[in-house]
């Protein structure tokens, strides 16, 4: 064996023995996922936190609806917190009827914008409603969207105009017994264009985000299309709201998706809860797919009982964060659960919150030091019948005790001596005649 020849296989064998010393030492290092903290907002009755967004100044602002403290029946419930939770200001908005709030989001110039539906104003029996705030939660104005009917609004987003787009259902307009519906309005909440789809059954719009091309992406379920009972569905649109495409996913059981995020390769993932024809138990639903709808795989999560997934984001690590509720684990009747997976879909780590009896996560986001922020309800905790729920929960990367640290560097070092020992044994080989 020449001189070079040998020089290159000495190359390689450093090149593997430092590739197998990272993949030792990187073994050794994992996330500690723990709960920093949990809030607990209400008053003697039902009081449940529907939508939570951090705020610019490390905060939280949370959206839903209370009995304990509403004129009558239920109001759109909003609270401020800080970085810890802690209430720095809440504010009720109704009127003499049932009022919900399920989505809030911060906007441009500091404020909020939220959206659920009213009995108390507008035209029909129950109308879409949008509230825009200053940053200390004073309305500015509000507008009810829908007919005769129940018309309700399950989602809003900032459009990049300063507008809005919604999304939810309609009784009053379409095809069917109900329509998914998609309402864009100006920066001022004046209605611009509706667009509704569906068929003759129930179909329902839960969540909508602006797309990378300035289009919509609206997803939810359906009954009139599809394989089952209901489907989770898919529509993408364009910034007119358009139909350009739709999809559906499902068996012959019940599927149906509460959110979608669209992922960085262009692609959406999705989230929502699926049912097999034979058997009465749900499992959390997580699809990916590609920029035309495509589905490139799905995961289920569950045990034997029902579990539900009801809001999922895209983390800095490429993979994503779901949150939803479980029968199947953890303390009670029902817990919140948090699951993590890598950008596959396969599952990292998942926790589960609550006590004896049922605990609900809603919404989920990443905040800004990589841990998440949790809101929902809670049976188990509290001041009344059902309380809004907040959580904190940490996400660092675990310091090993000093010996672990040092396996892999072990590992590798006897895999060098090894290595060296081979290297010279076929030196002294070759320089035989």
């Amino acid at each position: 064996m020449d001189q070079r020849k040998m020089s290159t296989l000495a190359v390689s064998l450093v090149s593997l023995v430092f590739l197998l010393a990272l993949v030792v030492i990187g073994a050794t290092a994992s996330a500690v996922v723990s709960e920093k903290w949990s809030r607990t907002f209400g008053g003697p009755e039902i009081d449940v936190g529907t939508s939570v967004q951090q705020t610019s100044d490390g905060g939280y602002i949370v959206t839903g609806y209370t009995r304990s403290f509403a004129g009558a029946f239920e109001d759109v419930l909003t609270i401020k917190t800080d970085s810890q939770g802690n209430e720095q200001w809440s504010n009720t908005y109704g009127g003499s009827s049932w009022d919900n709030g399920y989505c809030v989001r911060g906007t441009r110039d500091g404020g909020y914008v939220m959206t659920g539906f009213t009995r108390s104003y507008g035209v029909g029996w129950e109308d879409v409603w949008l509230i825009k705030t200053d940053a200390h939660g004073a309305k500015e104005w509000d507008r009810s969207f829908g007919g005769p009917e129940s018309d309700w609004g399950f989602w809003v987003e900032q459009t990049p105009d300063d507008g809005y787009i919604i999304a939810g259902f309609t009784r009053s307009y379409g095809a069917g017994q109900e329509d998914a519906w998609l309402v864009r309005a100006d920066c001022d909440g004046n209605q611009l264009w509706s667009r509704v789809f569906g068929g003759p059954d129930a179909d329902h719009g839960l969540c909508v985000q602006c797309t990378s091309e300035g289009g919509y992406i609206l997803a939810g379920r359906t009954e009139s299309y599809g394989a089952g009972g209901s489907d989770a569905w898919l529509v993408k649109t364009d910034s007119d709201g358009n139909r350009e495409w739709d999809r559906t996913f499902g068996g012959p059981g019940d599927d149906w998706i509460c959110c979608v995020q669209q992922a960085s390769d262009g692609g959406y993932v999705l989230t929502g809860s699926t049912q097999a024809s034979d058997t009465d138990n749900v499992d959390l639903w997580l699809i990916k797919t590609d920029p035309d709808g495509n589905p490139q795989w799905d995961r289920t999560f569950g045990g034997l009982e029902w579990d539900e997934g009801s809001s999922v984001e895209c983390t800095s690590d490429g993979g994503y964060v779901v949150v939803g509720w479980t029968s199947s684990y953890g303390a009670g009747d029902e817990d919140a659960w948090l699951l993590k997976t890598d950008s596959r879909g396969i599952e990292m780590w998942n926790l589960t919150f609550g006590g004896p009896d049922w605990d609900r996560g809603r919404a989920v986001q990443q905040t800004l030091d990589d841990g998440y922020i949790i809101v929902g309800s809670t049976q188990s905790f509290g001041a009344g019948r059902v309380d809004a729920w907040l959580i904190k929960v940490d996400a660092s990367p675990e310091q090993r005790p000093f010996p672990y640290r040092w396996v892999g560097v072990g590992v590798a070092g006897i895999a060098v001596l090894a290595c060296s020992a081979m290297a010279m044994s076929r030196l002294r080989k070759a320089g035989k005649p």
